[in-house]
């Protein structure tokens, strides 16, 4: 498929699979034998981890959503980035039966639904991740700010400013996904190809919203969240010396716990998130590597 449409790479172009240059290149068997043997229990741990985020999600938010707990700042960005990963997992489960049960789109509603459903999914995971961008550069403020103006920046109404400041942009910029694809009928069937668009001027347009997905969705939420874990991990060192000097600008043990447990909130989405986004970056540099990566998977 690679080679019918005509796409310019930046890097260098490694050989058709099933070739003999591709079974020469330790990278191309690599791949190879890893989709290969992955591609049997694709559905089934795809199908598994889907139903396991769609029932855990909401029971985070049955206990997040509760009076007592709506009271924290982190509570309430804990609880919209579980909506988030809820909205995630209904796609997937909506992508499970459109993907799996109908080879063909057969109405124009579930190819446009596939499209809608993409959309959703890359909006609001990326969400998740300025979200907790967010919930960091809320507690960065609140453990550099005097005692009085600390828990303001902590109580739920700053975080919902900042929620909204950071994820209407993200659902804006993630729109032009949607016109990646497009409906078409082929063969007397409705699919979903490539558009005319993604394809111009040797698909600029394909390379440049990978490029972008992969920087603005993944790399830069990921380096900014290291930053700021950096900065709560030194205000609490300067917190716990001020506190053992008895000076009246310490930090007390509460902020330090939940600063901690938003400090382990960004490990976890830089160590899964982080990969993610090189490889799309690497994907809009080599556009065709990539679309054969995919055509290795989809066979």
């Amino acid at each position: 498929m690679a080679s019918e449409l005509n796409c310019t790479q930046l890097l260098n172009q490694w050989p058709d699979p099933e070739t003999g240059d591709a079974k020469d290149l330790v990278i191309s068997q690599f791949i190879n034998t890893v989709v290969l043997s992955y591609r049997p229990f694709h559905y089934f741990i795809l199908a598994c981890v889907v139903i396991f985020a769609f029932f855990a999600n909401i029971l985070i938010l049955i206990v997040l959503s509760r009076k007592e707990m709506r009271y924290s700042g982190v509570n309430v960005t804990m609880m919209l980035i579980s909506i988030c990963d809820l909205v995630c997992a209904i796609a997937g489960l909506i992508q499970l039966y459109l993907r799996n049960f109908s080879v063909t789109y057969t109405s124009y509603i579930k190819a446009y639904t596939q499209l809608t459903v993409d959309y959703f999914q890359i909006s609001f995971h990326a969400a998740s991740l300025y979200l907790a961008l967010g919930m960091a550069f809320c507690r960065v403020v609140a453990m550099s700010s005097r005692t009085d103006s600390r828990y303001t920046w902590q109580s739920p109404k700053y975080s919902l400013r900042i929620a909204l400041l950071l994820c209407i942009p993200v659902f804006i910029f993630g729109s032009h996904n949607v016109l990646l694809n497009h409906v078409e009928i082929e063969n007397g069937t409705i699919v979903l190809n490539i558009s005319p668009l993604s394809l111009a001027n040797s698909c600029l347009f394909l390379k440049l919203a990978i490029f972008l997905n992969g920087l603005f969705f993944k790399i830069v939420p990921c380096i900014l969240m290291m930053v700021l874990s950096f900065v709560i991990l030194a205000r609490m060192k300067s917190g716990k010396k001020a506190s053992n000097t008895n000076s009246g600008n310490h930090i007390d043990a509460q902020i330090v716990r939940s600063s901690r447990f938003i400090q382990a909130v960004i490990v976890v989405f830089v160590i899964t998130e982080a990969p993610q986004g090189v490889l799309s970056l690497l994907g809009g540099l080599s556009i065709n590597d990539y679309i054969k990566c995919c055509d290795t998977f989809l066979r």
